[in-house]
């Protein structure tokens, strides 16, 4: 991504984005070819925040977020707390692409970052045994 992307990745830096070894950061061009449906899910914890950031959006593309419903619009970020329950779709009839990445939630301070980092970690180290 470095090499294609340099800007994209310049920005992204400056995001408050988790650094948690085999976990985050996480960013990623996420397309959503016509037709297709990500079916209602949510995330386990509510320590970040994920961030959309159309790029490219065809007439009948959308996201739910808990009761509601918002279409992307090119150059608007949206950002949601993925533990509420959500959804997206493409009923239009070229593909949609966003960029898709999280950031720590912004009333977490710096030291229950590190505490979570560190959880993270361990859960990681003891899932490896």
């Amino acid at each position: 991504m470095e090499r294609l992307c340099p800007s994209a990745l310049a920005a992204l830096e400056l995001a408050p984005q988790p650094v948690i070894p085999a976990r985050a950061p996480l960013a990623l061009f996420s397309r959503l070819t016509p037709g297709t449906h990500i079916q209602p899910h949510h995330g386990m914890l509510n320590t970040r925040l994920i961030c959309h950031l159309p790029l490219i959006v065809p007439e009948g593309c959308a996201l739910r977020v808990g009761p509601e419903t918002r279409q992307w619009r090119i150059g608007e970020l949206m950002i949601f707390d993925d533990s509420f329950e959500h959804e997206a779709w493409n009923r239009g009839t070229s593909d949609r692409t966003i960029l898709l990445f999280e950031i720590w939630r912004p009333d977490i301070n710096a030291d229950e970052r590190e505490q979570l980092t560190r959880i993270f970690s361990a859960i990681d180290t003891y899932a490896e045994r």
